[in-house]
C-alpha cells in the first residue's frame, strides 16, 4: 500500500471495499497542498474547540479537531526544517491494526457495522541533515492520555509506527492553554495579512526594537518609535513585530497575553525577573 515516503497509494481497489468510497475522495492519501485528512472539522462532535486554519507553507485548510491540535500546528509551523504536517493521518493497514487490537485488548471504532481506521493525530515530515525523515505525534489532554483506553488505543498507534520504523510521540500538553493559543494567533496575523518577509527590513527592525522595548512599555506604544524610526506605515511596522516574533527574530513570552494595549513580556524579560 505504500508508495514513495510515507503516504498511502491513492488506488481504491488496495483497500477494503468500504473504505474506497472515501478514498476516491481522496481522504488519507497523498501529500503536500493535495493532501485531504481523513477526519474533517464537520465529520467529528466538537465542543467549539476545532478549526479550519489555511496553512502558512501548505497553502491548504488544515482540519485541527482540539484547540491543542491547533496549538501544537502552529509550533509545528514556526519550526525550521518542517517540509509537511499532514493532519489526521489514517492507518489504512487494517489487518496489521487489527491484530494489534487483539494483542491490546482494544475494541476497534465501528462504522456501519465495519471496524475505522486509526488515525495519528499528525504525520510531521522534517529535513534533518539534508534528507526527510517522518515522525507521527498523538495530542491529547493530560486527562486523556491518563484515561486507559485512550492508552490502549495510543498503545496501538505506537506499535504500528515502531512496525514501521516511524519515531512515535505523545505530546506533553501541560503547558498549552487558551493563552498561548491565543498568543500564537497574534503573532501568526502577518500571514492573514499577507506580510511578504523582507530580511533587510527585519534585521533593522529588530535592532529598532531592542532599543525601544521596555517591560512597562505598551506595544503599541514601542511600534510607534520603531515605525518613526524606520519610516514605515505603523500597520507594516505591526506585520514585522508579529513576522519576526514567529519566526524567532524576536522572543515574546507564549505564556502571557499579547496585544497592542499592553506591555509585551519577553522570554529574557522572564530570564531576569
Amino acid at each position: 500500500m505504500y508508495a514513495v515516503g510515507v503516504h498511502w497509494k491513492p488506488d481504491p481497489l488496495l483497500y477494503p471495499p468500504y473504505l474506497r468510497a472515501r478514498i476516491r475522495r481522496r481522504r488519507g492519501v497523498g501529500c503536500g497542498p493535495h493532501y485531504v485528512p481523513w477526519l474533517k472539522v464537520r465529520d467529528v462532535p466538537s465542543r467549539g474547540t476545532s478549526l479550519v486554519s489555511r496553512g502558512v507553507s501548505s497553502g491548504r485548510s488544515h482540519h485541527l479537531l482540539s484547540e491543542l491540535e491547533a496549538i501544537y500546528f502552529y509550533l509545528l509551523e514556526r519550526r525550521a526544517g518542517i517540509a509537511e504536517i499532514r493532519e489526521q493521518w489514517p492507518i489504512l493497514d487494517m489487518d496489521r491494526t487489527l491484530e494489534l487490537c487483539a494483542r491490546f485488548g482494544v475494541r476497534p471504532r465501528m462504522r456501519n457495522g465495519c471496524p475505522e481506521p486509526f488515525t495519528i493525530d499528525f504525520l510531521v515530515t522534517e529535513r534533518v541533515d539534508g534528507r526527510l525523515t517522518y515522525r507521527a505525534a498523538s495530542v491529547k489532554s493530560p486527562d486523556d492520555a491518563r484515561d486507559p483506553e485512550t492508552r490502549l488505543r495510543l498503545a496501538v498507534e505506537h506499535a504500528w509506527c515502531q512496525d514501521r520504523g516511524i519515531p512515535w510521540t505523545l505530546v506533553d500538553t501541560q503547558r498549552f492553554d487558551k493563552t498561548m493559543l491565543e498568543t500564537l494567533r497574534f503573532i501568526r496575523g502577518w500571514f492573514r495579512h499577507k506580510y511578504a518577509p523582507d530580511a533587510a527590513l527585519e534585521e533593522r527592525f529588530v535592532a529598532q526594537f531592542a532599543a525601544h522595548h521596555a517591560p512597562n512599555r505598551l506595544l503599541s506604544e514601542v511600534l510607534a518609535r520603531v515605525s518613526r524610526s524606520l519610516r514605515q506605515p505603523v500597520a507594516t511596522t505591526e506585520d514585522v513585530f508579529r513576522y519576526c516574533a514567529w519566526s524567532g527574530q524576536i522572543q515574546p513570552s507564549l505564556a502571557r497575553p499579547l496585544s497592542m494595549d499592553a506591555p509585551v513580556v519577553m522570554t529574557s524579560d522572564l530570564a531576569h525577573a
